[in-house]
């Protein structure tokens, strides 16, 4: 089931909320963790009870873990759950990769489970907290299935460490009327995001990536990944959007996962604005372990003229990345992609970044990282690494096709062209800006005019602003009525 179906919207969502709300405080949990399991079985069928396994296998490991006072057992205990949770993700989104490298043909292809990336890393988050002694563990069972299987989170995250959801789910949860509307407006914007500007974008961005290499043309080629660049943005950003919205209205704050990655100056400034809570999981569970590591290594304060502290996050960076790019799918393209932006990041590190800041204006530096995120999109969105070469080499002007069969034309329309320069205005922070600057002035008019005027200019433009929302819940459900399906990017991670 998504967010984005018409059986979410007009059934799955208001039934649950309207149960959700009758029932007394202390049932709500066992509730949530209920509706969270029917969402997944109703996605994923038979494929649910690898959530549940997962959830009992881990509980149980976490539990003696945490009880047990021997380091031996803890660490070998801790060691089982590791390979346990990375054994699980590797069987079911790597086992093709891998007999791939090896000549073996694969019997059957298997099944990848929705979400079994996002649950692999919230299983491994809580065993690591459990083992470091960060939190203590919560003992009830029904508690922690509900911090691994909360459906607004389950399928694409927001990635939630185990210490910071743990406190949500033991904590007397109340929702006001205030949150509950605040998490409506961010659900239909998300909603928006996706239906509108996403599906509507990635009409182009599917046709030219389906072309032949051979085919494309410059104009094409930069149309294509353009157009992949802002629909893998709205598209993700979307969903965040609106699994924070249901959050608001079932009494959780999920973590923010996007602000405004493409108005970033520095390839270090998007990824803190890129998919915050996975960039945060990477950073607390991988990077800051291996740069610890590495700095302790060496000895002295330079090896081969570089401080080493500069190595140890050389090191780190790289080794952070190339797993974030294998996290991403069992293709070289996402190997390669994740090993372009550790590479970025050693080289920003070591002297481009601090040379931009002091020598390009802003405009210039956000030009830079947005140049280099869109030559990355490409192996993202490549179907395998000779594809992502010569869509490169098209995109620079090599490629030999010549316009004859494909051309720009064929693929915007007034549609596209409308929902493209609305995409463009969105991906910078300048409705906000305006509203924050619309707020200050009311504050400043209160004391000049009359209280009542400004109170009545206030309320027009929140009715302004409801009947927009209205309007984006309306042609949202026009283009979900007309059959429009186009999954979530996310989904196949």
């Amino acid at each position: 089931m998504e967010f984005s179906s018409l059986i979410f919207l007009f059934f799955f969502l208001p039934f649950f909320l309207l149960v959700l709300f009758v029932l007394g405080k202390k049932a709500r949990n066992s509730f949530l963790l209920v509706a969270s399991v029917i969402f997944y079985i109703w996605g994923e069928g038979k494929f649910a009870t690898l959530l549940i396994i997962s959830i009992i296998v881990n509980y149980i490991l976490g539990f003696l873990v945490d009880i047990l006072e021997d380091n031996k057992y803890r660490k070998a205990i801790f060691g089982v759950a590791i390979a346990f949770n990375i054994g699980l993700l590797v069987y079911f989104k790597y086992t093709h990769l891998i007999l791939e490298s090896m000549n073996i043909p694969a019997v059957k292809p298997i099944h990848l489970p929705l979400g079994i990336s996002f649950l692999t890393f919230q299983a491994l988050s809580f065993i690591i907290d459990i083992y470091r002694r960060t939190v203590k563990m919560d003992k009830d069972p029904f508690h922690f299935g509900l911090y691994m299987s909360f459906f607004p989170k389950l399928i694409t995250g927001p990635i939630h460490p185990y210490h910071d959801l743990r406190g949500q789910v033991l904590a007397d949860r109340k929702v006001t009327l205030e949150d509950f509307a605040t998490g409506v407006k961010r659900f239909t914007l998300g909603l928006g995001k996706k239906l509108l500007v996403a599906n509507t974008l990635a009409v182009p961005a599917n046709a030219i990536f389906s072309i032949p290499a051979g085919d494309l043309t410059a104009s094409l080629a930069w149309i294509g990944i353009v157009c992949y660049t802002l629909q893998v943005y709205f598209d993700f950003s979307g969903y965040t959007d609106m699994a924070i919205g249901v959050g608001h209205m079932c009494g959780f704050k999920l973590v923010e996962n996007f602000n405004y990655p493409y108005a970033a100056n520095s390839i270090k400034e998007f990824w803190r604005r890129w998919h915050i809570s996975l960039a945060h999981w990477f950073r607390d569970y991988l990077f800051l372990p291996i740069a610890y590591s590495v700095s302790r290594k060496i000895v002295k304060p330079r090896l081969l003229g570089i401080k080493a502290e500069n190595w140890a996050y050389y090191i780190a960076a790289m080794i952070t990345f190339v797993f974030c790019g294998i996290w991403h799918g069992a293709n070289w393209t996402f190997f390669i992609w994740g090993a372009y932006y550790g590479l970025l990041l050693v080289i920003e590190h070591a002297h481009t970044g601090r040379w931009m800041k002091r020598h390009l204006p802003k405009p210039l530096q956000i030009i830079y990282c947005q140049f280099f995120v869109m030559i990355g999109w490409v192996f993202f969105r490549s179907i395998n690494l000779p594809y992502a070469f010569s869509y490169l080499k098209a995109l620079f002007g090599f490629g030999t096709g010549n316009g004859t069969w494909y051309y720009p034309a064929l693929y915007l329309d007034n549609k596209v062209i409308a929902f493209f320069v609305i995409a463009m205005l969105g991906i910078f922070p300048l409705f906000p800006h305006l509203n924050l600057r619309f707020r200050e002035k009311l504050t400043t008019w209160k004391a000049q005019y009359s209280a009542s005027a400004v109170d009545l200019l206030d309320s027009a433009s929140n009715l302004l602003y409801t009947g927009y929302l209205m309007f984006i819940l309306f042609a949202s459900t026009m283009m979900l009525v007309s059959g429009t399906y186009n999954p979530f990017i996310y989904f196949r991670f």
